[in-house]
C-alpha cells in the first residue's frame, strides 16, 4: 500500500523536474537568440544592397500593388518572402529596417537552430561554438540581406532533424506530415532548393525502408511516406492552384525552367577560387563538401567501426545509431546544397551548405574517439579550418564596417551635413532608421521624388542593355515608384534579347514613365561568362534616346526626362 501511495508522488517529481528542465532550455535558447541577434544587429551595414536586397524589396513593392510574381514581374526565386516583405511594410510601413529586423530574426532563428539541434548530439560547449561560427558566417556573407537564402536554411534544418529517426526507428505520422509541411515551405521561398530538399527526404526515406529487414517494402515506403507528402502537398498545391487562377503556366515555366536552363550558367558561371595563404575565407567554398564526404564516408563505409569512448573523452549525448544517422541526412544535405554553388562559385552561394556542414564537423568531433586514427586527425583538422574560415571572413568584413562607417553606430566622416540632410527626408531608406547609400545616388533618388507624382511609374535601366551585369533596384523602393516594365529585375541572356527589349519598349511606351535612370556603375564589371559580352541588342537603348532627353547626372547615374 505504501508503494502505491509512493509512485504518485515519483510521477508528480518527475513531471516537475521535467517542465523545469523544459524552462531551463528555452530560457537557455533564448539567451543564444537575443545574443546572436544583439550581435548580428552590430554588424548589419548601413549600406543598402541595390542588387540582391533591391528586388526583393521591389519585388514586395510589387506584389502589395496587386502583381503577380511571373506574370506581371520577372523573378527568379519563390513567392514567399515577397509576401511576407508586403505583409511587414503594410504594417508597419515601407522601411529597409522592417526588411532588414526581419533578416536578422530568421539568422538569429538560424543560429538558435544550429544551437539546439547540436545539444541534441553534443557537449554544450560543442554546441556554443558552433552557434558562434553560425554567427560570424552570416556577419561574412553580408550580401545577404532579405534574400530568400536565409529562411531557407533555416527550413532545411528543421525539416532534416524530423526526418532523421526515420533511419533508426519508427516516426510517427505527426512528424511526418510536420517535416513535408516545412519543406513545402522552404519551396515557396525558392522553389529549386525546396524541390531538392524534398528528393533528399524522399531518398532517405527509400533507403531507410531498404535496409530494413522483411517483405514488402513498396508498401512500407509508401506508409511512411504519404504523411510527409501530404504535408507537402497541403503547403504547395492552393498557392499553385491560385497562381494558375490567374496566370498562364508558361510565364512561370519561363522564369524557372527555360530561362534558367538556357542562360544561367552561360551567363553566371565563374570558376573556383584558389586558396591563398592570407585569405583563408575562401576555405569556406570548399570545406563543406570535404566535410559531407568525411561525414557520409564514416558512416557508410563498411571498414568503419565504433570503437567506443577513448579515455578522457565524454559520454556520447546520443546512440551510434542516432548520430551515424544524423551524419547521413546531413551529409546528403550538405552535398546537395553544395551543387547550388557550383556554377556561380563563391561564399554566398555556398552558404546552404556551409552551415549544416557546420553541425556535421560539431557531431564528428564529438564522436572523434570512436574513428579510427586517419579519421580523427582528418575532423581535426577540418574543425581547425571550420574556426579559421569563419573567423577570418567576419573579421575581415567588420574591419571594413568599422573603416568605411558603415556600422549601426557610426556616421560617414565625409559629406556629413549632407548626410544629416538626407536621414531628415522621408523615405524608406531614412524611415525608422537611416541607412545611406553612395552619395550619387541619395541625389537620383531626392530628384526622383521631387519630379514624379506617387502614381507615376520608373525605369531604371542600365546605358548600354546590349550587355548585362544587374541594375540598380533599390531605386524603385526608395522612391515608391513601381517599375514600368515587367523586366526590371535584369539578368545575362534577358534584357539584352531581341525579345525582351521589344517588349520593354512596348511597355515604356504604354506606360510613358516621365523619367527613366541609367546607370553606368556595371560596366566596369566583367566576369569570365555571358555577362561580359554584348549581344548586338540596341533596340532599347535607341528607344530611350529617341523618346527621353538628359536632364541630370549624378555620377555614375543619368537622369532623363520624357521629350513630351
Amino acid at each position: 500500500m505504501s508503494r502505491d501511495k509512493g509512485k504518485p508522488r515519483r510521477q508528480q517529481t518527475h513531471r516537475l523536474l521535467a517542465k523545469q528542465t523544459l524552462r531551463k532550455t528555452l530560457c537557455e535558447f533564448l539567451l543564444v537568440f537575443l545574443f546572436s541577434y544583439f550581435i548580428l544587429f552590430l554588424g548589419m551595414s548601413r549600406y543598402p544592397n541595390i542588387y540582391d536586397e533591391g528586388l526583393v524589396l521591389t519585388a514586395a513593392m510589387r506584389v502589395a500593388a496587386g502583381q503577380i510574381p511571373h506574370r506581371d514581374f520577372y523573378a527568379n526565386y519563390g513567392p514567399a518572402q515577397f509576401y511576407i516583405l508586403a505583409g511587414l511594410f503594410k504594417l508597419f510601413g515601407e522601411s529597409l529596417i522592417v526588411e532588414r529586423l526581419f533578416d536578422l530574426l530568421v539568422k538569429a532563428l538560424v543560429v538558435t537552430s544550429v544551437y539546439a539541434i547540436a545539444l541534441c548530439y553534443c557537449r554544450r560547449l560543442v554546441a556554443a561554438w558552433l552557434a558562434i561560427l553560425a554567427t560570424m558566417w552570416l556577419i561574412a556573407l553580408r550580401d545577404l540581406p532579405g534574400t530568400p537564402v536565409i529562411p531557407v536554411s533555416l527550413l532545411n534544418l528543421i525539416s532534416s532533424l524530423l526526418i532523421c529517426p526515420v533511419l533508426t526507428r519508427g516516426i510517427s505520422t505527426k512528424r511526418m506530415l510536420a517535416a513535408g509541411a516545412v519543406v513545402g515551405v522552404a519551396a515557396m521561398f525558392r522553389y529549386d532548393t525546396g524541390v531538392a530538399l524534398l528528393g533528399i527526404h524522399t531518398s532517405v526515406i527509400a533507403v531507410s525502408i531498404w535496409l530494413k529487414p522483411g517483405k514488402h517494402r513498396l508498401r512500407c515506403f509508401m506508409s511512411t511516406y504519404w504523411p510527409y507528402l501530404l504535408g507537402f502537398a497541403a503547403v504547395t498545391i492552393p498557392p499553385a492552384f491560385y497562381y494558375l487562377s490567374v496566370a498562364p503556366l508558361h510565364f512561370f515555366v519561363h522564369d524557372m525552367i527555360v530561362y534558367p536552363g538556357r542562360h544561367y550558367h552561360p551567363g553566371r558561371n565563374l570558376p573556383f577560387p584558389g586558396v591563398q595563404f592570407g585569405e583563408p575565407e575562401t576555405l569556406g567554398v570548399y570545406l563543406p563538401i570535404l566535410v559531407a564526404v568525411v561525414a557520409l564516408y564514416v558512416t557508410l563505409v563498411p571498414r568503419f567501426k565504433s570503437r567506443g569512448s577513448a579515455p578522457g573523452s565524454v559520454k556520447p549525448s546520443a546512440s551510434m545509431e542516432e548520430w551515424q544517422a544524423f551524419l547521413v541526412v546531413f551529409g546528403i544535405l550538405a552535398a546537395v546544397m553544395y551543387l547550388k554553388g557550383v556554377v556561380r562559385v563563391s561564399l554566398g552561394q555556398m552558404y546552404l551548405s556551409i552551415i549544416p556542414s557546420l553541425l556535421l564537423i560539431g557531431v564528428l568531433f564529438e564522436y572523434r574517439f570512436t574513428l579510427p586514427r586517419p579519421g580523427r586527425i582528418s575532423v581535426i583538422i577540418l574543425a581547425a579550418l571550420s574556426v579559421v574560415a569563419p573567423t577570418w571572413a567576419a573579421r575581415h568584413v567588420s574591419k571594413g564596417i568599422y573603416l568605411g562607417h558603415e556600422s549601426v553606430f557610426s556616421f560617414p566622416a565625409q559629406g556629413a551635413p549632407a548626410i544629416q540632410t538626407w536621414c531628415k527626408s522621408e523615405n524608406p531608406l531614412t524611415h525608422g532608421f537611416c541607412f545611406f547609400p553612395e552619395e550619387e545616388r541619395r541625389e537620383a533618388i531626392e530628384f526622383i521624388s521631387n519630379h514624379t507624382e506617387p502614381g507615376q511609374k520608373l525605369y531604371v535601366g542600365v546605358t548600354k542593355h546590349d550587355r548585362i551585369f544587374a541594375n540598380d533596384n533599390i531605386i524603385y523602393f526608395a522612391t515608391q515608384r513601381l517599375p514600368a516594365t515587367k523586366w526590371s529585375h535584369f539578368d545575362p541572356g534577358l534584357q539584352n534579347s531581341y525579345e525582351v527589349q521589344a517588349e520593354m519598349v512596348r511597355e515604356l511606351q504604354m506606360n510613358s514613365p516621365p523619367y527613366v535612370v541609367l546607370d553606368s556603375e556595371f560596366e566596369a564589371v566583367h566576369e569570365p561568362n555571358d555577362s561580359s559580352r554584348s549581344t548586338g541588342v540596341t533596340l532599347l537603348d535607341e528607344y530611350i534616346r529617341k523618346a527621353y532627353r538628359p536632364a541630370r547626372n549624378f555620377g555614375d547615374l543619368s537622369v532623363w526626362q520624357h521629350k513630351e
